[in-house]
């Protein structure tokens, strides 16, 4: 029959437990505690292995100390909540004392790292806290099978308790430091991104942070890509891990990896403008103070980024305002250049110039950049000047545009490209917008091409109230219209664009040929002119100039 294991005497217990009170009370490192207990019991109960296992949060059991020869697997190895032995004594919370025999016991899980078939006794104690709670287990194999007397019971349970408290004292100290470090390092994490000169370098420092903030195996940033459900990695540290570009709907799928991964959306006041993802370390899954904190550093970068995006969006608008005065002044090639890389544009593209008077002048801009992606915009108080991207031509810029139905004046140049087409081309927008005024009539976009011979007056510069004979005359009409509401300056305008056609005049106007007699009688009783011995071209000339005075 193979002998018992050699045990302590009583007197040799009290020496024991003195000097596990003198360990646990003479120093708060976790894991120093943790191996002075190991070798403390080992050498009390002439074990052959000794094991610590600690809980966490979701009760599965980490190895954090044992015998010398099993040292390589402090940290790897991890039990299930309720799994094997030691699972089994956290769950109920009973001490296990097998005798021999223990490779038969049916609560037993065979750990290869361990070689645990090759031992008779097992002992297995729990580590209860001051308030109940499993704080781990402690393990003890023996080679040979052990009797085990009341003695030896009351010697392990009364071990344990005081290996619970040291334990959970430890934990606090490490938490303790733990915390102030996190306070430390998120402090740090402030000053980066307060510091931070743009959303790229905000992200990047942002990751690299993260990283040691989480406990994390690695880092990466994305930006949500302005009007598409589409991110855009920014930053990472300390390498990549994830897709360049990754769509919202495939988040969760993105990341093929067996070791954890947790999310973190940068939301400014519901509105998502990126995402954090953090991974893991292989076996290390991530507690929930790792998502909070995770959140809260999310939240504290999605401010800066909105914030740098803002400033970004300001000094775009800046650069848009002087590029639009330097193409308005001299045109200077190295200045276009250097305000077209500040904007991130190419003038060779080709593009159409667009100018407009609005009374809303925000919702006008938004229609643009909703419409053209890439467009260039300068807003005042009631212009918006645009360089629009024309792949497909003016014409569908033009369609596009009409189909705004805003309530403005727009003016459309033909294709340009080039920093000197370009400056032409502002100027064909400024003649395309007057020549709303001119053309008359719904709808109110005007491209340069629909000018035709008008292109030539609009060159003219008017002077309010200048006096002509023709001007002078037609001014009452204008006056009549206004004060009854009628439409005389557009019949007359529309009778001499059709070189004074009855059929075609009533036809282009909608009404009866009677009827517009009827109207050209009272325009020649208003004006006191004779329309059929007058020249057409003049009457129409002076009134496209009285529409640009007005």
């Amino acid at each position: 029959m193979t002998p018992d294991i050699p045990y302590t005497s009583p007197s040799a217990d009290r020496r024991f437990l003195e000097e596990i009170i003198q360990t646990v009370s003479g120093s708060i490192d976790l894991e120093r505690v943790l191996k002075a207990i190991v070798a403390l019991l080992t050498e009390a109960t002439v074990c052959h292995a000794c094991y610590i296992f600690l809980a966490d949060a979701r009760g599965a059991m980490t190895l954090s100390a044992c015998s010398e020869q099993y040292a390589e697997h402090v940290g790897r190895v991890v039990i299930p909540p309720g799994e094997g032995l030691a699972g089994w004594v956290a769950t109920h919370r009973e001490p296990v004392f097998i005798t021999q025999d223990a490779i038969l016991d049916p609560r037993m899980h065979l750990f290869e790292e361990f070689e645990e078939d090759k031992y008779q006794s097992i002992v297995s104690v729990p580590l209860l806290g001051r308030l109940g709670g499993v704080v781990g287990v402690v393990a003890l194999h023996a080679v040979a099978p052990h009797s085990y007397s009341q003695s030896d019971a009351d010697f392990l349970l009364t071990s344990a308790s005081l290996v619970a408290g040291a334990i959970e004292n430890a934990q606090l100290h490490a938490d303790t430091k733990r915390r102030v470090v996190v306070l430390e390092r998120l402090f740090a994490l402030s000053e980066v991104i307060a510091a931070a000169a743009s959303a790229d370098a905000l992200l990047t420092a942002f990751a690299e942070h993260a990283v040691p903030l989480l406990d994390a195996a690695a880092c990466e940033t994305y930006l949500l890509e302005p009007d598409t459900e589409r991110l855009r990695l920014r930053g990472f540290a300390p390498a990549r891990v994830g897709p360049a570009v990754l769509g919202l709907r495939d988040v969760g799928v993105a990341f093929g990896s067996a070791a954890p991964i947790l999310h973190a959306p940068l939301n400014v006041s519901g509105e998502m403008v990126g995402l954090l993802v953090v991974h893991g370390r292989h076996g290390r899954p991530f507690l929930a103070e790792h998502r909070d904190l995770a959140s809260t550093v999310a939240a504290q970068a999605a401010t800066a980024v909105k914030k740098l995006q803002l400033l970004e969006r300001l000094a775009d608008r800046n650069a848009a305002k002087d590029l639009f005065d330097e193409f308005e002044r001299t045109a200077d090639p190295a200045a276009l250049e250097s305000l077209a890389r500040r904007l991130r544009i190419d003038l060779a593209v080709p593009r159409v110039v667009l100018q407009a008077t609005t009374g809303r002048p925000d919702d006008l801009e938004a229609l643009i950049a909703d419409a053209f992606r890439g467009a260039v915009t300068d807003r005042g108080d009631a212009r918006v000047r645009a360089l629009v991207p024309a792949p497909a031509g003016a014409a569908e810029v033009a369609e596009r545009v009409r189909s705004f139905g805003a309530e403005a004046a727009i003016g459309l140049s033909s294709i340009c490209q080039g920093a000197a087409a370009l400056k032409v081309g502002l100027a064909q927008a400024a003649q395309a917008e007057r020549g709303v005024a001119v053309l008359g009539g719904p709808p109110r976009v005007v491209s340069y091409e629909d000018l035709g011979p008008y292109k030539y007056l609009l060159r003219l510069d008017v002077e309010p109230g200048e006096r002509d004979r023709h001007r002078d005359a037609l001014r009452p009409l204008f006056a009549y219209d206004r004060a009854h509401r009628s439409q005389l300056v557009r019949t007359l305008e529309e009778y001499l664009r059709r070189r004074g056609r009855i059929a075609a005049t009533a036809a282009a106007l909608y009404v009866h040929p009677n009827t517009l007699r009827q109207r050209l009688a009272r325009i020649e009783s208003i004006l006191g002119l004779e329309l059929e011995t007058e020249d057409a071209l003049t009457l129409e000339m002076a009134l496209k100039l009285l529409r640009l005075e007005a």
